[in-house]
């Protein structure tokens, strides 16, 4: 159905009576249209051509000023000063249309849009009707917290969330203990647990000031910087390889993801922190790091098989640059627009390619971007090989025969370059290994052993460290020097252009203030963090808020459009995005005013009246209870094991893994040369992620798929994650390295002693009778079972991992009890 049968649709309802008042002459143009020509569209047209309507026909929008002089997907429908050239009046003459199709409109009506068309077509409403009344287009306010008569609330923003519980007659819940405070904390902030000395140290502690000293250090750790950096990856989609069938590794990806780990620990303001990605490229002088940055753009798929049409992966990649940054920015469903008109937000196609515009002129090249701890490591390695390489210079100088002898004497200076001649005319004594060379090869001269000698320096000096420049890449993206057109793909269909368009941004949103002809990336960068957007620092604050409570105030934490959730707390959602700007857009301030707050420390026990009354805790009477994400559960039992290696930033790696799974890529092709050494236990942020072959642990575990941007992971529960917890080859090496640890570490303990160092290591707190009893009981039954089955515990125990003064039977008893450990729900939640 075309936009023009739908705009005929739309006219048909028109009334065909209405109040005859004054002469069109007898009026301003303004009031003619408030009169004349507004209330024909309010009654009859806003239910199919309006931000409220369920459906907006034709991307045709009519109740604003800019939907109406924009036009539809079948092009502008009024032509000011010109009647006979605009759509709507050819539509209502029936003049190749029929509008309505069943009989004409009076010629009363008709007479009066030609004369409103032929005044200028004046229409005074506000552009401010185009985006109705929601929520999340209106500017943000800064509300005062409001007073609540009790002691409990921290900060400001507990007097938020008191306020409502006590309008809905709710207590909070009491804070949770200290030890289960401080591990929630460190996984929050870090994703690694605290160690045994370190809850030792909290739980003793009589500072007043412990919880924020503890805050302000773990956000000054260098892992706060890899976990945070995680959830952004996700909304990235970052990926170690190119996507589609053939799948091909990207050396060059990890350089980006290392920009935003160091970024976040840098506690780079958000606001730079989002030009350097979208636009880096483009700004004054740019820096290697902001050039690196605009890898975000870069972590789309990429098709490389063979006879792949390449401007319709191009087309492809620019859709998702599209989608991702409205999505992760602004928490807009833009993506509906590709095709049609959004059916219920007020955002038109026409609006989806003008957006769309920012991202068509890209190129991707690979660029050098050596650190200056690269260079310097370049110069100590290029004056070590010098002083290697010195030997077969002066081997070459050093070497004399007859036949040479004759062979320099001949040289003439006159029939040589300049250089050459300089050399000629050194004494023979003061020619250097390289210079003695140069005259050789030009001169083409040769003696078997001398030939030798040049063999052996020429291939000594192609071992020669690679200048950093070679090596040091990263896949970044820059405009094109010739300008792309872009226009509207009809359908969402490349090959199928309408018209053509500048970039802009939707009319919902406050207008850009650069002009459309000359807009770019920058520009676009500068209005998603400027200070009358209202979508950016809201949905940025609730992405923040949402990884802490496992909800975030929007629960559609992607759409703040019509058909997302309202905010469960309008006033502490706009309180936190105003302050986050004020902080001058900190990360870190804004998690530090999160977990500082009372609403963070309370106990995450369910209870029954909760439970009824608020199922999903959306008042927050209470903290959540959450598994950790897939990566920090692999982290979680390489800390407590000891084998953790925290290393940050640097290459992907490849940990053990099924050898058989690497099979199911394309045709076999799919490699995976597990990491030796160190890198073997390094972070699961920093596991190679093959987009087609994901590392099966992972995926277990809910990773984000990254082929698209996750904002927000799902959390399952499936029996494939226990028994990976209990058979996974790192997980069993984990075990044993951390049953070897709980001996090593207590060498003269007894028994209970070592329990109690066990549940303190895994779980960050004391073990209850109970469960030392149970644990107490069950290692005596693994000792009787090894005892009866010596092969068993030689199997368990392993041979890598060195020695300890315990037989292998004892060993292998607390090789169980470390396994036992690492499978308890517990371990892997955030309490």
């Amino acid at each position: 159905m075309t936009a023009r049968f739908l705009l005929t649709i739309a006219l048909m309802t028109w009334a065909v009576f209405r109040p005859v008042t004054t002469a069109a002459g007898d009026l301003d143009e303004a009031t003619f249209f408030r009169e004349r020509i507004e209330p024909v569209l309010r009654k009859h047209c806003y239910q199919c051509h309006s931000s409220q309507a369920n459906s907006i026909k034709g991307g045709l929008l009519l109740n604003g000023s800019a939907g109406l002089r924009r036009g539809g997907e079948s092009g502008v429908v009024i032509v000011p000063g010109d009647p006979d050239q605009s759509l709507l009046i050819s539509a209502l003459k029936h003049d190749g249309l029929e509008m309505p199709p069943k009989q004409k409109l009076p010629q009363n009506i008709l007479a009066d849009f030609e004369h409103w068309i032929q005044s200028g077509a004046i229409d005074p409403r506000n552009d401010l009707q185009d985006t109705g009344s929601h929520w999340a287009f209106e500017p943000i306010s800064y509300p005062d917290p409001p007073h609540v008569d009790s002691a409990w609330p921290r900060n400001e923003i507990d007097q938020f969330i008191l306020s409502r519980l006590n309008r809905e007659g709710i207590r909070p819940s009491p804070e949770a203990e200290p030890a289960t405070l401080l591990r929630r904390l460190c996984l929050d902030l870090i994703g690694l647990p605290p160690s045994p000395g370190e809850v030792a140290g909290f739980l003793s502690s009589s500072s007043d000031s412990i919880w924020e000293d503890t805050v302000d250090h773990l956000l000054q750790s260098p892992h706060y910087g890899e976990r945070w950096g995680r959830y952004w990856l996700d909304m990235a989609r970052y990926a170690d390889s190119n996507g589609y069938e053939s799948d091909r590794v990207r050396p060059h990806a990890w350089r980006w993801r290392d920009w935003v780990i160091n970024a976040l620990n840098d506690d780079l303001p958000f606001d730079q922190f989002t030009t350097d990605q979208i636009a880096g490229d483009l700004l004054p002088n740019a820096s290697a790091d902001q050039k690196i940055a605009t890898g975000f753009h870069r972590n789309t798929l990429v098709n490389t098989e063979g006879g792949v049409d390449r401007e319709e992966d191009r087309v492809k990649r620019t859709v998702d640059r599209t989608n991702t940054v409205a999505k992760v920015w602004l928490g807009l469903t833009l993506e509906c627009c590709q095709c049609h008109s959004h059916k219920y937000d007020r955002i038109s196609q026409d609006e989806y390619y003008r957006f769309y515009a920012f991202f068509n002129n890209l190129v991707e090249p690979l660029v050098p971007v050596p650190t200056e701890q690269d260079i310097e490591q370049y110069r100590n390695r290029r004056a070590a090989f010098e002083a290697e390489h010195q030997p077969y210079l002066d081997a070459v100088r050093q070497y004399r025969s007859a036949g040479m002898d004759r062979w320099l004497s001949s040289l003439s200076a006159d029939e040589t370059d300049a250089d050459i001649a300089k050399i000629i005319q050194k004494p023979a004594e003061q020619r250097s290994g390289p210079e003695v060379l140069r005259l050789v090869q030009f001169s083409e001269y040769s003696e078997p052993l001398l030939d030798r000698l040049i063999a052996d320096e020429e291939q000594h000096r192609n071992q020669a460290p690679v200048p950093p420049e070679q090596t040091e890449l990263a896949r970044i993206v820059e405009e094109s020097t010739e300008r792309r057109e872009t226009r509207i793909h009809l359908r969402g269909d490349f090959l199928n252009k309408g018209d053509s368009v500048t970039a802009g941004t939707p009319s919902l949103l406050p207008p850009l203030t650069t002009p459309n002809e000359t807009a770019d990336r920058r520009d676009l960068a500068e209005w998603i963090v400027s200070e009358t957007n209202p979508l950016t620092s809201r949905v940025i604050v609730n992405r923040v808020w949402q990884q802490y409570f496992g909800r975030g105030l929007v629960a559609s934490d992607a759409d703040f459009g019509t058909q997302g959730t309202p905010p469960s707390h309008p006033e502490l959602l706009d309180w936190l995005a105003t302050r986050f700007r004020q902080d001058g857009w900190s990360l870190k301030k804004l998690h530090a005013l999160i977990v500082t707050s009372a609403t963070y420390r309370q106990s995450s026990h369910v209870r029954k009246e909760l439970l009824e009354r608020d199922p999903y805790n959306t008042l927050l009477a209470r903290q959540n209870r959450l598994r950790v994400e897939a990566e920090i559960v692999r982290d979680l039992a390489l800390s407590v094991s000891g084998l953790f290696n925290n290393t940050i930033g640097g290459k992907s790696v490849r940990p053990p893994q099924p050898a058989d799974v690497a099979m199911l890529g394309f045709q076999g092709r799919v490699t995976w040369p597990v990491s030796a050494g160190p890198d073997r236990y390094r972070r699961g942020l920093y596991t190679f992620f093959q987009r087609t072959v994901p590392y099966p642990m992972l995926v277990d575990f809910d990773v984000g798929d990254s082929n698209t941007s996750c904002t927000r992971r799902e959390r399952s529960t499936s029996p494939l994650q226990a028994l990976t917890l209990w058979n996974d080859p790192v997980f069993v090496e984990c075990a044993q390295a951390l049953g070897r640890r709980i001996i090593a570490e207590l060498p003269t303990a007894e028994t209970s002693d070592r329990l109690q160092y066990a549940v303190r290591l895994t779980m960050s707190r004391e073990p209850t009778p109970a469960e030392l009893g149970t644990l107490a009981q069950y290692f005596r039954k693994q000792i009787d079972r090894f005892v009866s089955n010596p092969e068993m515990a030689n199997s368990l125990v392993g041979d890598s991992l060195g020695t300890v003064s315990v037989t292998q039977t004892e060993l292998a008893a607390w090789v169980s009890i470390a396994r036992l450990l690492i499978n308890l729900d517990e371990f892997i939640t955030r309490e």
